[in-house]
């Protein structure tokens, strides 16, 4: 019995007369190819979609981005691969009809258009809103970290600058101290004395330069007024979960439609925190929606009264569990202190009336106590203080609200998360686990959108099928 045996290396075969015999009719490079000749580029803002009368002609921005959104839907982000891309897969020969630009002028695309990018990828969604795959009837909110391209090496504050700042003095010192050695000897004429001046000479100008950058970044961190940069990339930040260490990171934000599973919006911030982003990200889904009011499923990071009660003047209806710091178990919680609406007061366990008795202004919270604390049988079970004192926000009967809501439906937090969770895991993986290659805030906008609007492009596929993404259908 043989193995099974390829054809010969030299043997003339007749190959299909076109290349596109070689692309499947129901291929997603199609899908691809069919979006982006529906856009106009010029009303988006892509430089040079109208050719100039003079000049060396230019690659069409229709055809560059092409290449990059099927790139980023087969795991190809980087200008070189995509130029490789062009020459060598079949896919990319067939979309770019066998031009093959260079990596710099691939690269030049991506960063010369980064608001147009963003706006294609919006185009995208408007596509699917007239095409009636989005609903808009219940989207889900939530954000993720994704890598810069910043070494966690760079991230430096005010304590690690001065550390090293001094370290280096002492090591500039350390050094002057061996040359005076040299000079000594050599003054006394001991000949073999070992001539390591240059090599003494050459670390000092190194320490030397190496300690104003240090000072220019003490300088720099002073004025932006900042407990910590990432130096080489400013826009980062260093982001992380719970005590885990912290890289320089973005905070990629997606709203995901939960009918057609779509992301219909999406940013990109250097706010490590998600509680100041539940309002914006929800008012530019409703524009982007076109609509009055919106439902949004959260989880306990975007709890932000303020924001909540925003929302619910903005007819946004958030449903979301309350986030709660971690409390110590020996006295009675805030929770079991019931508040009473129409009189304005706090009953306690111990069925004490707490009273208002000032507001805490930076806190956006009104203080709550009772003189009865003093004589009171429970007070070891209350406080290790004098009184006890309930804080109440002052918005915070939109959080009791927002929190009912998942009191009365416990399954929209199983939604939300079988909802929003999905696409943050894809297009991690089609982005190299979830890393940027681009610097800047700016550029890191364009680079997600590009995520975005492959997954979009690939989940839409997925669950309607391409005959109702491109004209053939």
């Amino acid at each position: 019995m043989s193995f099974i045996e390829g054809l010969a290396r030299d043997q003339v075969n007749l190959l299909p007369p076109c290349v596109d015999d070689y692309v499947s009719p129901d291929a997603l490079v199609r899908v691809v190819d069919a979006f982006v000749t529906s856009l106009n580029l010029a009303e988006l803002g892509f430089g040079r979609a109208i050719a100039a009368v003079t000049g060396r002609p230019g690659y069409h921005p229709g055809d560059m981005l092409r290449l990059y959104i099927w790139g980023y839907l087969n795991q190809v982000r980087s200008s070189r691969q995509l130029e490789r891309a062009c020459v060598r897969d079949l896919e990319a020969l067939w979309l770019m009809r066998r031009l093959a630009p260079d990596y710099r002028t691939i690269a030049s695309f991506r960063h010369d258009n980064p608001e147009a990018i963003v706006g294609a990828s919006a185009a995208f969604i408007q596509f699917c809103r007239e095409t009636g795959l989005i609903s808009g009837r219940l989207v889900a909110l939530d954000g993720t970290k994704m890598r810069a391209v910043a070494s966690p090496k760079n991230i430096a504050g005010a304590d690690r600058l001065a550390r090293d700042v001094a370290h280096t003095e002492k090591e500039i010192a350390y050094y002057l101290e061996r040359l005076d050695i040299i000079d000594e000897a050599v003054a006394q004429g001991f000949d073999d004395q070992p001539k390591h001046r240059e090599a003494f000479t050459t670390a000092m100008e190194t320490l030397g330069r190496r300690k104003d950058r240090l000072v220019r970044r003490q300088d720099i961190l002073k004025d932006r007024d900042e407990t910590a940069l990432v130096f080489g990339e400013s826009d980062a930040r260093p982001m992380g979960y719970g005590r885990s260490p912290k890289t320089p990171c973005y905070n990629m934000q997606s709203v995901v439609d939960v009918d057609s599973g779509l992301i219909i919006h999406h940013d990109v911030t250097n706010e490590a925190n998600d509680s100041q982003l539940l309002h914006p990200m929800s008012m530019a889904t409703m524009e982007v929606l076109e609509v009055d009011e919106l439902k949004v499923l959260a989880d306990g990071g975007y709890s932000n009264a303020q924001a909540v009660a925003q929302c619910e003047r903005d007819h946004i209806e958030v449903a979301a569990p309350i986030k709660r710091g971690a409390m110590s178990t020996d006295f009675f919680r805030p929770a079991q202190f019931v508040y009473d609406e129409e009189t304005d007061t706090i009953r306690c366990p111990a069925g004490k009336t707490l009273r208002p008795s000032g507001k805490h202004t930076r806190n956006r919270a009104i203080r709550y106590r009772t003189p009865a604390c003093k004589d009171c049988r429970l007070k070891s079970r209350c406080t290790s203080g004098a009184q006890r004192t309930i804080h109440r926000l002052f918005d915070q009967a939109a959080l009791d609200r927002m929190e009912a809501r998942i009191y009365a439906d416990p399954s929209l937090m199983v939604t939300r998360r079988c909802t929003v969770e999905h696409p943050f895991g894809t297009i991690k993986r089609m982005s190299g686990g979830g890393r940027f290659l681009t610097r800047g805030l700016r550029a890191v906008k364009a680079e997600a959108a590009l995520s975005i609007v492959a997954f979009n492009i690939l989940h839409a596929v997925n669950a309607f099928g391409a005959e109702r993404l491109t004209p053939a259908g």
